[in-house]
């Protein structure tokens, strides 16, 4: 994995925590408006007569994969940040924080830190560097698991 994915990884545990939330959100909305079981003969099917127990169950399914979704959030955010915190370079440390963690784009950046967009972007290049030598052993050469 690449420096740029490894830090990545808390706006993309970001995203699938609020597409999780989302899902769930439809699931319930499903669930609360579920029409009461009709017993009428059907040929060759099978009536589910626990419309309300089989939509709780994948409710509850998703809520626990969110559980562990955001626990793993919570912690990779958490290291993520630290490592940040020890960069060396100021500037380094306020345009990858700026950029991975709060979720800014460059031309906010750069406006933020007073610099142009030009220079951000080459500073955002040697904070990398400086991260990757710091930090790269431990997420070079790993596979995602997701």
């Amino acid at each position: 994995m690449d420096t740029k994915t490894y830090l990545g990884q808390i706006s993309r545990l970001d995203r699938m925590i609020e597409n999780k939330i989302s899902e769930i959100t439809r699931l319930k909305v499903l669930f609360y408006g579920l029409s009461a079981v009709k017993l009428e003969e059907r040929v060759q099917t099978t009536p589910n007569h626990d419309k309300m127990g089989t939509a709780y169950a994948k409710i509850h399914d998703r809520q626990t994969a969110l559980d562990r979704m955001i626990d793993e959030y919570v912690d990779k955010k958490a290291h993520i940040v630290e490592q940040i915190e020890k960069m060396e370079e100021e500037t380094h440390y306020a345009i990858l924080f700026s950029r991975y963690v709060a979720r800014k784009g460059f031309s906010d950046i750069a406006v933020e830190i007073g610099y142009s967009e030009r220079q951000v972007l080459r500073l955002h290049g040697e904070a990398l560097t400086e991260f990757e030598t710091k930090y790269g052993s431990e997420y070079k050469d790993v596979t995602e698991c997701h």
